[in-house]
């Protein structure tokens, strides 16, 4: 059996701790894009630096088309791009406890909800990433007929235990 490791949590918050995850990844992004340009430099062609990279020909005609319009400030992510949500962690659990209480099952209704609640104008899509986010999951909803019997589940059981 396996040993847990002890780790000291002193040092940061887990969100701090993923923040700063955040922050390296998108300084990955950049080095990724700069070792592309380079490879573009040293007269490499772009299908092979894509596939060093693991990337599409489609980035790879982008990032150039960025370093050309304007090199090493092009590649880093513009200003207001960040992904970070308007929601706090403490509205997220907040909006998480409504949807739960309410039984809301739309993602424009959730959108709605956001609106009167935090005041905070999303997409769809964005509530959608939002509610991934919370481990909200799609799940298409079924029909229950009227004429239905409410122990419907229990007679299935004992006709599955019967036929055992």
């Amino acid at each position: 059996m396996k040993r847990k490791p002890t780790i000291n949590k002193d040092h940061t918050s887990v969100e701090e701790l993923q923040n700063e995850i955040k922050k390296l990844e998108k300084d990955i992004k950049v080095l990724n894009k700069l070792y592309f340009i380079n490879y573009i430099y040293h007269d490499v062609s772009i299908t092979e630096s894509c596939e060093k990279l693991g990337i599409t020909r489609v980035a790879g005609h982008n990032w150039i088309k960025q370093w050309n319009n304007g090199g090493f400030n092009s590649l880093r992510r513009k200003t207001g791009s960040k992904g970070q949500s308007k929601l706090s962690s403490e509205q997220k659990s907040e909006l998480k406890k409504i949807i739960i209480e309410n039984e809301i099952y739309s993602s424009k209704a959730v959108l709605k909800l956001v609106k009167d609640r935090f005041n905070d104008e999303y997409s769809v899509r964005q509530i959608e990433r939002i509610l991934k986010d919370l481990k909200f999951g799609y799940g298409k909803p079924y029909i229950i007929y009227s004429k239905m019997p409410k122990d419907t589940e229990e007679l299935l059981k004992k006709t599955q235990k019967s036929k055992s």
